[in-house]
């Protein structure tokens, strides 16, 4: 449900106030820093309204608000203002890359470099590599009743094989007939282009937990094939106040460790248009739950692509990150396109 026009405005008050001085934000300094039209005591109802609606919290005994991650959610969805580097920022940027070698290793890690310099934070970027699976095709084994082995061979040549349970009986001349069909109607397609289970026709419990399976398969072998990030600004990430306490310090590290952090990227999140943002408990279990993903592919359509963005904690410049991802993203997919072709 949308905010009205009120708490919409202090709640992104709260969010900039809050990302530029790391400290909770209270009414009246909100009224006097930001000349509201407001009383202190009208801007509390309000903020406890917002805080009633989970969009910030509030820490401890201090009196003032935070935003919480659904407050940071709202807020790069209906808020946040659209910026644009400006030409000083793109020339500075485009000119170092105009000074390296025409090597990709070589772009990959100045990507990462000149994002952690520009930003203060931690910047991520993965070497190109053909990054949509396709399914081959599949086959469906009966192994009893209600039972049967799913195989699923990928366009790499992958084969992957689960065991689905079914609520109602499926025969082997049954699950035949919709393999025959699904390949005929599903192979040599995305994960993306997959009907979705809860689409507007409804499908028969066995074809629903066959595509359901299907479906969690392609993601999971798409997400596998994130390669190693190239990884700078560590020591720009763990500055931050969020990590001066020693637990929370250990779990900045303990997230940037390249295997565990190749393995938590959401590539799935990441789409051939636009930067994605994964904001706190959008993340999968662990550190990653406390910090945010700014990330964008970067790539020639139709070639080998990359991931290039931010890790950070949730309280984060959010408009300045995407400003910066896109254009860096943007810059390494005309490098890879002028320099060695490919795409369409």
């Amino acid at each position: 449900m949308p905010l009205s026009e009120r708490r919409a405005r202090i709640l992104a008050l709260i969010v900039d106030d809050f990302v530029g001085s790391a400290q909770p934000v209270g009414s009246q300094a909100l009224v006097e820093r930001h000349r509201l039209p407001l009383s202190p005591a009208t801007v509390r109802n309000e903020m406890a309204a917002l805080e009633d609606e989970g969009m910030i919290t509030h820490p401890h005994t201090s009196a003032g608000r935070i935003p919480s991650h659904r407050g940071y959610r709202y807020y790069v969805s209906a808020l946040m203002p659209e910026r644009s580097l400006s030409p000083q920022e793109q020339f500075t940027i485009l000119h170092q890359f105009h000074q390296a070698s025409r090597d990709l290793e070589e772009w990959v890690g100045l990507a990462a470099s000149v994002l952690a310099n520009s930003l203060h934070n931690m910047a991520l970027v993965t070497q190109p590599r053909v990054a949509e699976v396709r399914l081959k095709q599949l086959q469906l084994v009966e192994l009893t009743e209600t039972r049967a082995l799913l195989v699923v061979v990928t366009s790499d040549g992958g084969v992957h094989q689960r065991i689905l349970d079914f609520p109602v009986a499926a025969s082997q001349e049954y699950l035949s007939r919709l393999a025959l069909r699904l390949n005929a109607e599903l192979g040599g397609k995305t994960v993306a282009e997959l009907p979705r289970t809860e689409s507007a026709e409804p499908l028969g419990a066995v074809e629903t937990a066959v595509i359901a399976a299907l479906t969690d398969l392609l993601l999971r072998e798409q997400a596998a094939r994130v390669e190693e990030p190239v990884v700078e600004g560590v020591r720009e990430l763990l500055r931050q106040p969020e990590f001066e306490k020693a637990d929370r310090l250990l779990d900045a590290l303990e997230a940037v460790e390249e295997r565990r952090l190749r393995d938590a990227i959401p590539a799935e999140a990441v789409s051939d248009a636009g930067v994605a943002i994964v904001i706190g408990d959008e993340n999968r279990e662990g550190p990653y739950q406390e910090m945010s993903f700014v990330l964008a592919r970067y790539g020639p359509p139709g070639g080998a692509a990359g991931i290039v963005g931010l890790l950070g904690p949730t309280r984060m410049h959010y408009s300045d990150a995407v400003a910066h991802v896109r254009y860096v993203s943007d810059i390494l997919t005309e490098l890879i396109r002028e320099f060695y072709g490919g795409g369409e």
